[in-house]
């Protein structure tokens, strides 16, 4: 739906607890982009995505020091109060659909019970309740549109344990089923879709990075669409967590920003034209204003940001 877009908001995260917004043209280093307003809460851990206005939203994390349901849209440079999930909602994963639904999963509510399996999608009506639940709880996971029926939620903390598990939602039959394993447990990894390779245009299922225990992960992982095993991807620069990917304007992706296991909060962008043998992760001229894990990034149409 989106496709060929090559400007990504950014919001929130942690440096600490943090309220700041940024636009970063993925096009061009040379061009400025304004800042939007700062976000109405100090917030981390949250979803985002772009509502069926076409306009940026962000739900739920931890914000202002508590877990949260709530949500803001961007609308003419203000943020305005939505349209809350049913459920509050940090460490959950959210995707969005080419019809512009956009799916949450799982997460943690800060009640003694803690983790979710459920899930909730948000339509023209407002936030839907009625999507069946995941067969685990789940959280620290990362979610991808496989393609215009299916999204796939990836590994993650899974019944209160360390997980490789994936599992697929399917739009038309409203179940889920579990997918290939990763051959790696993460937690606070980032996923996105990838061309296959230089040449193709057909897309690949990317994970890259994250954390196992005390090790922070340099390793990615690649599956191609319709197979049933991970391919090993090329590696990271270093390991990094709680980073961002968003997928680029022509079929590559950029990870933006996370934590390293020297306790740095990265404002850098790495970007991977493609997901083949020879591909390797380049570090870009572009970076953020401020150093951010935890946060929210997604790509964002022209007219609702201002780059020169």
């Amino acid at each position: 739906m989106f496709k060929g877009l090559s400007k990504v908001l950014i919001c929130g995260g942690y440096n600490p607890s943090i309220d700041t917004c940024e636009v970063i043209n993925l096009a061009s280093s040379a061009s400025t982009c304004k800042n939007p307003p700062n976000y109405p809460a100090k917030v981390f851990l949250a979803i985002g995505g772009l509502g069926f206005k076409v306009n940026p939203i962000l739900c739920g994390g931890i914000q202002n020091n508590a877990y949260s349901k709530n949500c803001y849209s961007l609308e003419n440079n203000k943020w305005v109060s939505s349209a809350s999930m049913n459920s509050a909602r940090a460490y959950a994963a959210a995707d969005q659909s080419k019809d512009g639904k956009l799916l949450v999963t799982g997460g943690f509510d800060g009640s003694p019970s803690g983790s979710l399996n459920s899930a909730e999608m948000l339509t023209e009506e407002g936030w839907e309740s009625n999507i069946p639940s995941l067969p685990v709880t789940i959280r620290n996971h990362c979610m991808v549109t496989v393609n215009s029926t299916t999204v796939m939620a990836i590994s993650g903390i899974q019944n209160d344990r360390y997980s490789r598990k994936t599992f697929y939602f399917n739009f038309g039959e409203e179940s889920w089923t579990e997918g290939p394993e990763l051959k790696n447990n993460r937690i606070y990894h980032s996923c996105g879709k990838i061309r296959r390779n230089k040449e193709s245009q057909e897309m690949s299922i990317i994970v890259a990075g994250g954390k196992y225990g005390q090790s922070y992960l340099s390793s990615v992982e690649i599956l191609n669409i319709g197979s049933n095993e991970w391919q090993t991807g090329p590696e990271l620069p270093l390991g990094i967590y709680s980073s961002q990917i968003v997928e680029d304007q022509n079929g590559g992706v950029v990870m933006i920003g996370g934590l390293t296991s020297d306790d740095d909060i990265l404002d850098t962008l790495y970007q991977l034209p493609h997901g083949g043998q020879d591909a390797v992760w380049t570090k870009m001229e572009q970076k953020m204003k401020t150093g951010r894990h935890e946060h929210t990034a997604f790509m964002v149409p022209d007219n609702i940001v201002d780059c020169s």
